[in-house]
């Protein structure tokens, strides 16, 4: 029984070795395929900005920090800080550059737009993780305040510009689900259907499992019409 046992462990033992060695392998092989497209992309050309999809913030989204004249707001110092936080972020985005690069690599971006422009397109991406930040606290503010509509026009807002988090969309889909606005449940999930990063999925299923049945729905129709 010994001799069995003990040519198991060192066929195993093979095995594993041979097992590392290959896995080693494959990461120098990476690594060295990484470092070869950072250099390409370091030495990459820097090319105009003028065709990247900007995203322009509707008035819309801007009205509720708006005075009667068309001007922000002062900052109230008796307002919520959600509401001074955004007030001050929309004052910000106002004249910036707003891009979604989501899920793009900096790498990517070298190669694409070249070195140079690198600090300049990561501004751009961070004003866009702003817009969409803001966009949610203030979703949040409103149905809290009992704005739907004002909530459900920053929620739709940063949805159309891409936005990827799980929080957006259910939010947005609880507003749809108590108008019983089934058919903006199927936008959402062709919207979610576009997105490319981790939350896909989630957000997907997520909306599958809310979306109520043909027999759901025709038994809310049958109730609205007794």
């Amino acid at each position: 029984m010994i001799f069995p046992v003990f040519a198991s462990v060192v066929v195993f033992c093979i095995w594993l070795a041979y097992e590392i060695k290959k896995s080693n392998k494959k990461g120098e092989k990476a690594e060295k395929a990484f470092w070869a497209r950072e250099a390409e992309a370091d030495n990459t050309r820097k090319v105009p900005l003028d065709d990247l999809h900007y995203i322009v913030i509707p008035e819309e989204i801007y009205m509720p920090f708006l005075n009667d004249k068309g001007e922000f707001i002062e900052a109230d110092e008796n307002a919520p800080k959600a509401f001074s936080d955004a007030l001050t972020a929309f004052k910000h985005l106002k004249d910036s550059k707003i891009v979604n690069f989501s899920n793009i690599s900096n790498t990517d971006l070298k190669l694409t737009y070249g070195a140079a422009n690198l600090p300049e397109l990561t501004l751009y991406d961070q004003n866009f993780v702003l817009l969409i930040r803001t966009l949610q606290s203030m979703g949040e503010y409103f149905m809290a305040s009992g704005d739907k509509e004002t909530a459900k026009n920053m929620l739709e807002f940063a949805v159309s510009s891409g936005s990827d988090a799980i929080s957006t969309y259910k939010l947005l889909s609880s507003i749809y689900l108590e108008e019983e606005d089934y058919s903006k449940i199927n936008y959402l999930s062709s919207s979610a259907s576009l997105l490319t990063g981790l939350t896909k999925g989630p957000i997907l299923n997520y909306l599958h499992d809310i979306t109520p049945s043909s027999e759901d729905k025709e038994k809310s129709i049958l109730e609205i019409l007794d």
